[in-house]
């Protein structure tokens, strides 16, 4: 069974832990248009090996090392059974995409959940070359587009 801490349900926030501020206005759009949300959510989950420290060194420095160092997937939601593994870009393109693949891989391999991972990416605009790669990759896209960016926080 998954187990990442306490979970949030998705609301419009100010700020999200580890979101860029460009990646905060994308994310919150999405989560003001109130469509396909999940159920809950986590930000800055952690996946990936982290650097090592050398043996001898105090326990503190092993745990720092391991926070610190660990690739970070900006969002992950569950939906019903199924997990999405969300990057928050201005644009979907190559970067985005193998942030994804990446991540929704290592996600599935550390956290074993029982439901299907998929890998979903927020954002403004989507590049034409990569659409049809995303749908053949199984990437689902929510396309937000630009809009008002008044804050609307609840915090």
């Amino acid at each position: 069974m998954v187990n990442l801490g306490p979970s949030r349900v998705p609301r419009v926030s100010v700020r999200y832990p580890h979101l860029m501020p460009e990646d905060t206005i994308i994310w919150r759009r999405f989560v003001k248009q109130g469509q396909f949300l999940p159920d809950e959510v986590w930000y800055d989950v952690r996946v990936g090996t982290p650097i090592e420290v050398a043996s001898g060194q105090p326990e503190w420095m092993r745990k720092w090392a391991e926070y610190s160092s660990r690739k970070r997937i900006d969002i992950v939601g569950r939906m019903g059974s199924d997990w999405l593994v969300i990057e928050a870009k201005p644009k979907a393109g190559v970067v985005a995409l193998g942030q994804v693949v990446f991540y929704g891989w290592k996600f599935e391999l550390e956290y074993k959940p029982t439901g299907r991972v998929i890998p979903a990416i927020v954002t403004d605009s989507v590049d034409p070359d990569l659409r049809p790669l995303f749908d053949v990759a199984g990437i689902v896209v929510f396309e937000v587009g630009r809009g008002n960016e008044g804050s609307g926080a609840q915090d």
